[in-house]
């Protein structure tokens, strides 16, 4: 019997693979992730945590008096406990899990993906990435978070069927057929939004690829509010667009205060002089001898002394006697 070329045999060993996958699970690179499967396992009962390869098949972990013990190559990763998890995910974790307990055996597909990082403010608006080459081969385009389905679009009829709490927020960029770009955009965006979301196409509901990048963690930063008021505060942007805004402003009034002060004070100064003159020049007169004097009468003459010596009061008591 031939045998087949060694890329046909892969492929039908992956497409194996995912036939015999009864949970598919993702993970971005660098969380942690917990084999749920392993918190299943009846009490009191053996169990062994298996990864599937081509040719060979690696332990990871056992199961001994309820606590799991990973393998020396896992330890680092792995610690002793009642439910299996890695404290962290590498790129090679990626593949098929067999675990057994109890005499049972279940297989799932773990996949590690990188993901792209999006920050949002409450409020405003967020693209969330995302690039794929549809070719025909797919029907439909999903964005999921945490296992729901947040938006899903038929690539035949173009229905859009947004998922629960995401209604008259979300739409996809319109350049999917031209560019490949199939970016969720949210509009507005609220603060329980925050979280990972993960792009992927499906033919007949199965599903055939991930975009670029697989996945993309939004974080939605509280719009602060102002205590007085209790209404949102202007964001960054709008502050310092707001800041320029008044000090341009204020330089305006500035300048137009100083031409104005340099315009009328002269004149102020030049009148209150002018006044100042004339009301002088009112009040002295020229005397023949070249003097001036003030038009303030002078003041009464002293009484003349009378021809006998005496004082008038005296020469008018004397006539009085008389």
């Amino acid at each position: 019997m031939a045998r087949l070329p060694p890329v046909l045999s892969f492929i039908i060993f992956i497409y194996s693979l995912i036939l015999q996958c009864g949970e598919c699970s993702t993970v971005i690179l660098g969380d942690p992730f917990t084999f749920i499967v392993s918190a299943n396992c009846p009490t009191g009962a053996r169990g062994e945590l298996h990864r599937v390869g081509q040719h060979i098949t690696q332990l990871v972990a056992d199961r001994e008096e309820e606590i799991w013990k990973p393998t020396e190559v896992y330890k680092d990763r792995i610690k002793e406990s009642a439910v299996l998890a890695f404290n962290r995910t590498e790129y090679t974790d990626k593949g098929l899990y067999e675990i057994k307990c109890g005499g049972q055996e279940q297989r799932f597909q773990l996949d590690v993906v990188r993901a792209s990082e999006v920050s949002a403010t409450e409020g405003g608006n967020a693209t969330l990435p995302c690039n794929y080459i549809t070719g025909g081969h797919v029907d439909s385009i999903k964005w999921s978070r945490g296992g729901e389905m947040v938006l899903e679009q038929s690539l035949s009829s173009g229905e859009i069927k947004p998922g629960t709490g995401f209604k008259k927020r979300l739409s996809l960029s319109p350049d999917g057929y031209k560019k490949g770009n199939w970016a969720l955009i949210f509009n507005p965006v609220l603060l329980e939004d925050g979280g990972d979301y993960f792009c992927s196409f499906h033919l007949n509901g199965a599903p055939e690829g991930r975009g670029d990048p697989a996945a993309v963690r939004m974080r939605v930063a509280e719009r602060r509010r102002d205590q007085t008021t209790g209404r949102p505060s202007l964001t960054t942007t709008q502050n310092v667009t707001e800041e320029k805004e008044e000090m341009g402003t204020m330089a305006v009034v500035i300048i137009t205060a100083v031409v104005v002060f340099v315009i009328v004070a002269p004149s102020f100064f030049l009148l209150g002089r002018a006044r100042c003159l004339k009301s002088r020049c009112s009040s002295f007169r020229p005397m023949p001898s070249g003097r001036q004097y003030s038009d303030v009468p002078p003041p009464p003459p002293l009484p003349r002394p009378h021809a006998n010596g005496g004082s008038p009061s005296n020469n008018a008591h004397a006539e009085s006697k008389v």
